[in-house]
């Protein structure tokens, strides 16, 4: 098995003064703001600047190299492309360019990865093998986003039938007259956390993988969203607000893992579970934090940054 690659990074206390150097597992993605977007790599007490609009996905293939998006942001029809980033920095081009390429999801054999893409101004999905080969998987004019893999099946959200439902490869699982998007299996491929509105508000909801067992995450009245799972499945973060919770699937307790009044978003497991990366609004900046789900103090990774992907 590889071994994971540690992390050093200052420790905070909630005054916010500095304490002992810790260590985190694995790598941290991210994006710097600053004149041009630029992708970070936080990794053995290091920070290595990558390259400028190239956009961090939470997917990596089998020899570890991250899968990215760089974009030009300018709607072209060359505008965004896949890029792979090697551990030394080395970003390569991958697969067709088009105005959006998005959600990469990685099949877990490394053999092909379906993307969310626009080739003729509207987004349907299609299968990129490594080896080269682009396939087709949609063709719906109202737009196919967001794929995900549940197993060997492809979850995705659609508009075919007027609101956005939540398909697994052909089969339609969610059936309502609001919208149902950003469906995100568990890693066993054996639950779908999704986004709806069906109550009112954007909240959290599961079910089986067949569309059966459909019931809400919590009990909770106010907006959720972003829906993240540990690596195990044991754990389920998501967004209330702009305040990280995290629910223990087994027992169902929840619980606030940021404190109030913050303004963060945008979780990420550690490849452990320990740990959980956010992106934190401070005035006009921002900065990613490492926050403790057991004994510990949260930690500064880095400044003026956003967009945390935690990867082995």
């Amino acid at each position: 098995m590889r071994r994971a690659v540690l992390l050093l990074a200052l420790a905070a206390c909630a005054d916010d003064k500095p304490a002992p150097r810790v260590e985190l597992p694995g790598t941290i993605w991210a994006i710097e703001d600053g004149a041009a977007p630029m992708l970070v790599r936080l990794a053995g007490g290091a920070r290595t600047p990558i390259g400028a609009s190239l956009y961090p996905s939470t997917q990596t293939l089998p020899d570890g190299r991250l899968v990215a998006i760089a974009s030009r942001g300018d709607g072209s029809s060359t505008a965004e492309q896949l890029v792979f980033v090697s551990r030394d920095g080395k970003v390569e081009r991958f697969g067709p360019a088009a105005s959006q390429i998005r959600d990469p999801a990685v099949d877990k054999q490394g053999r092909w990865i379906v993307v969310a893409a626009s080739f003729e101004g509207h987004s349907d999905l299609y299968r990129i093998e490594l080896a080269g080969t682009v396939t087709r998987l949609t063709s719906n004019a109202e737009g196919n986003y967001r794929p995900t893999l549940a197993g060997d099946s492809i979850v995705y959200v659609s508009s075919r039938d007027g609101d956005s439902e939540i398909y697994r490869d052909d089969t339609r699982l969610t059936a309502f007259h609001r919208d149902d998007w950003e469906a995100t299996p568990s890693p066993d491929g054996s639950t779908i956390a999704f986004l709806s509105d069906r109550d009112g508000t954007a909240r959290i909801y599961l079910m089986n993988a067949d569309g059966t067992n459909l019931r809400p995450l919590t009990t909770h009245t106010g907006e959720e969203s972003a829906p993240t799972w540990s690596a195990d499945g044991k754990q389920l973060a998501y967004v209330m607000g702009k305040q990280v919770w995290v629910r223990d699937v087994a027992s169902g307790r929840d619980r606030a893992v940021t404190p109030p009044g913050a303004s963060d978003v945008e979780p990420s497991f550690s490849p452990d579970g320990r740990w959980l990366a956010v992106s934190r609004e401070r005035g006009h900046a921002n900065e990613v934090w490492a926050m403790p789900l057991e004994a510990g103090e949260p930690v500064l990774v880095a400044q003026n940054a956003r967009l945390p992907r935690w990867v082995p």
